[in-house]
């Protein structure tokens, strides 16, 4: 089962938003989706059957039926494995976060690290500025930095943080990390920095957003949106690991120095 979800989420990049949203909810419940006609999964899903039909095809099937018959056989398959390992809305969670390492994992671009290393080496001072869930990928990332020599500091008090954008110069850097660039508070700094002319590197899971536009270089990773209720669980591990990979390009670049 999951070697067959994984065929389904390598073809993400194919797909539409709204072929996204169909390939989401699939990989949320696909039991849920063999027990559902075409007409039934376009209400659960909001959008219209020839979007389900469309997406299926895209993702290699003649159709939603035979996408149905497939996902099926796989169920079967692989049911007593799974059973005796995890309950189905717990191997819903690991393979969301699998997909979005793999998602991470595969889009590495050492260009990307190199130019951001290079952003880190030529800075005096570096700021990590990140609200909510992104705050800890910031301060664990700091702490790394300030280890390896260079000044760097993450805030946690927004006051704190406003003030300080205030004496950040062109010299500096400031890095954001935001999974929908589209945070109040962050834009909000990030029109600060962006006037006082500080260099903005930043790290989003969102390909289009303010926060890329005021960027001067952008690290881009879809991360899948999911909330608990209230409770934002979206995975930040792939920030994390960006970081460190640029992290360990620094390094290498200052030991070449």
């Amino acid at each position: 089962m999951q070697s067959f979800m994984k065929r389904l989420v390598r073809q993400r990049d194919k797909l539409s938003q709204l072929e996204k949203q169909v390939l989401n909810y699939i990989t949320r419940d696909p039991q849920k989706i063999t027990k559902l006609n075409l007409s039934e999964a376009a209400q659960k899903m909001y959008v219209s059957t020839a979007t389900i039909s469309r997406t299926c095809k895209k993702l290699g099937f003649q159709g939603y039926q035979e996408f149905k018959l497939q996902l099926q056989l796989n169920i079967n398959n692989d049911h007593q494995v799974e059973s005796e390992i995890l309950t189905s809305h717990l191997n819903y969670h690991i393979q969301r976060y699998e997909k979005d390492m793999l998602e991470v994992i595969k889009r590495v671009d050492e260009n990307d690290l190199e130019t951001s290393a290079q952003m880190i080496k030529e800075a005096n001072y570096i700021e990590w500025i990140g609200v909510g869930h992104s705050y800890p990928v910031c301060w664990d990332a700091s702490k790394k930095l300030q280890l390896l020599g260079k000044k760097s500091v993450a805030r946690m008090d927004w006051d704190d943080l406003r003030s300080t954008t205030f004496s950040l110069t062109k010299h500096d850097l400031a890095i954001f990390v935001s999974y929908s660039g589209e945070t109040l508070n962050i834009l909000e700094f990030a029109h600060l920095v962006k006037n006082r002319g500080t260099p903005i590197l930043s790290f989003v899971g969102t390909r289009e957003n303010q926060l890329a536009d005021l960027s001067n270089k952008v690290i881009y990773t879809p991360i899948e949106n999911y909330y608990l209720e209230d409770l934002d669980l979206s995975f930040r591990g792939p920030f994390q690991m960006l970081a460190d990979l640029i992290l360990v390009q620094y390094h290498h670049m200052m030991n070449q120095s």
